[in-house]
């Protein structure tokens, strides 16, 4: 939105819950900030009011082209863009995790949503080939745009905060994860893998950052397990940055994503990283042994533990945060997107 005003264009803003942090950061830039409050409803009546606000707001602001983004959302932009004369891009973010997962709702809402949009935005090659090899998405009709940051934007860790986060989880060995408790996180998996590494005998501590569904679940795991002594559950913190400093390595189970940031943020700060392979863009942007790890996605358990193993003792002396950061720059620094976006204008 920010790179939007730049060029000149008349930039809004519409959602739908009250108005917070991103509200008040885009106004800096001139964009005009709107949100239109319905009592959550499955009822036809609460999509339809939707639709018909959307309309009248694309006539009252004379608004060309429209983003929609978020399932629920884009349920409501391909009704309502039949309704007027503005383009919509409907904006993708999950791969495959709603077709494999257990919710038949979300399964029907995607089906009907591919079947009614008209044009449709996808942030990596993992997403696109979801939608138009799996889903039969046509091809022409998906456009893959890389997700796009203004990473000097990004807080700078303080020295003596890591150094503190550092002396409160000491360890040979010290790893970070963070995102949702929820299942294609496979915080359970991660947590039985870290475990049974200090049980031979490694000195590793696990900072967990994040809260959600899960929480109750695999706190009793890690009481089950003996491990309150080595795996810590941080919770929401505004630190991500810092903690992720203070770590040696960042690690991330999920077997299901569209295009994660917290690695690549991970990137900016040069930090070792291991991911699974076939997941979101990590194999669009880390190349394992260059770059990072990347990880057996069926059983990331067992390629974890071998590459701990090996390097155990000697991490500091796999030097692929620069490599890292110099990928992650070049393919999501919002100038380096910007391009994409200004063909569709």
């Amino acid at each position: 939105m920010e790179e939007f005003t730049k060029y000149g264009h008349q930039v809004f803003l519409l959602g739908t819950e009250p108005k917070g942090i991103i509200h008040q950061t885009v106004e800096k830039y001139g964009v005009k900030t709107h949100v239109h409050l319905v009592p959550q409803s499955p009822s036809w009546k609460y999509y339809l009011n939707h639709i018909l606000f959307l309309r009248h707001f694309i006539q009252k602001n004379r608004i060309d082209l429209v983003y929609s983004h978020t399932q629920p959302v884009n349920f409501i932009a391909i009704f309502t863009q039949y309704l007027v004369k503005a383009k919509f891009y409907i904006c993708r973010h999950h791969s495959d995790y709603i077709m494999t997962g257990t919710n038949k709702n979300a399964k029907r809402f995607d089906r009907i949503i591919n079947a009614l949009g008209k044009d449709f935005i996808v942030p990596s090659r993992k997403v696109y080939d979801q939608m138009t090899r799996v889903e039969k998405v046509p091809a022409e009709k998906v456009r893959l745009i890389n997700y796009a940051y203004r990473f000097e934007h990004y807080p700078i860790p303080d020295p003596d905060r890591i150094e503190e986060i550092r002396k409160l989880y000491p360890a040979q060995l010290l790893l970070c994860t963070v995102s949702r408790f929820i299942p294609c996180k496979r915080y359970e998996v991660l947590i039985s893998c870290v475990a049974g590494l200090i049980q031979q005998g490694l000195d590793i501590n696990l900072m967990i950052l994040g809260d959600g569904p899960l929480e109750s679940a695999l706190k009793k795991q890690v009481k089950d397990l003996q491990m309150e002594n080595h795996i810590f559950f941080i919770g929401y913190t505004t630190e991500v940055m810092t903690y992720m400093a203070a770590s040696d390595m960042v690690v991330h189970f999920s077997d299901s994503e569209a295009s994660n940031s917290v690695i690549k943020e991970a990137g900016l700060l040069e930090k070792l990283v291991a991911v699974c392979e076939d997941v979101g863009d990590f194999d669009d942007y880390i190349v394992d042994g260059e770059s990072g790890f990347l990880l057996e996605k069926v059983n990331p358990c067992n390629s974890f533990g071998k590459l701990i193993t090996e390097i155990y003792g000697k991490h500091t002396s796999y030097n692929y945060g620069p490599s890292l950061k110099v990928s992650v720059i070049d393919n999501y620094q919002v100038d380096n997107v910007i391009q994409e976006y200004k063909e569709i204008f």
